[in-house]
């Protein structure tokens, strides 16, 4: 059987810089295969209360979040993939891609490119492309099937599906039956992430074609509530159901 992935999130620097570079560290040991990292915002619109409260955190705390890149590249060789919003550097974006470059990111995943921005999302990612980024896309069940499976083959190292229209946010929608559908057209690596809320949730998607998901708002709510060791112990326990499925 293949490998499930477990992409794991964090926010740049949360919620002290050595807590963060411990996690990025132990996330790497029990068995994280990308890393991705949250590089804060002015306004956070599609992600959940946790995440926008980690951001919030860490707004005050540093003046330069790509040292924090470089710092995370120091203690994993695993791909890097920074989540940010596009609307913040749409106007120097060439510089902002070039410094991710430099600080050791590998791809790039804005969650509003194929909302806000999908009239020209061809020009953005031959932008990311061009600086020698992975395009990261994130769709949603708000983006047309259509548009959809347009952008798939375009998206590396995997295409991102969120299952919600935000973060750590209970909605009563059908996670398995949401997979399977965008499964039947998506050939390329299927990552869920955006709302997965619960063990249930996770092995519904995974048991419906996903080949893996992003855990986000767990580690966040899990740092909250007990610190390095807990967020440690959650990373441990989602590589534990994705090895159930590999």
């Amino acid at each position: 059987m293949t490998r499930k992935l477990l992409v794991s999130y964090m926010t740049l620097g949360y919620p002290d810089e050595k807590s963060f570079i411990e996690f990025v560290k132990g996330a790497d040991e029990l068995g994280t295969d990308i890393f991705e990292l949250g590089f804060p915002p002015s306004f956070a619109k599609y992600d959940g209360p946790a995440i926008r409260r980690s951001y919030e955190d860490v707004l005050g705390k540093y003046g330069d979040f790509f040292s924090l890149i470089r710092k995370a590249r120091d203690v994993t060789d695993k791909k890097i993939i920074i989540l940010t919003y596009l609307e913040d550097f749409v106007d120097n974006l060439d510089e902002f891609l070039e410094r991710l470059k430099e600080s050791g990111a590998t791809g790039v995943l804005f969650p509003d490119l194929l909302i806000d921005f999908s009239s020209d999302y061809k020009v953005y990612i031959n932008k990311i492309a061009g600086h020698g980024l992975d395009p990261t896309l994130f769709t949603s069940p708000s983006v047309p099937d259509r548009l959809i499976a347009e952008v798939a083959p375009l998206s590396r190292p995997f295409l991102y599906y969120g299952v919600r229209p935000t973060t750590g946010v209970i909605l009563p929608i059908s996670v398995d039956a949401l997979v399977k559908r965008v499964r039947s057209f998506v050939k390329n690596k299927l990552i869920l992430g955006f709302g997965l809320n619960n063990e249930d949730d996770l092995r519904r998607a995974l048991e419906s074609g996903a080949d893996g998901v992003a855990i986000g708002t767990a580690y966040i709510e899990s740092f909250e509530n007990g610190g390095l060791t807990q967020a440690l112990e959650t990373v441990k326990r989602m590589r534990s159901i994705l090895d159930e499925y590999s």
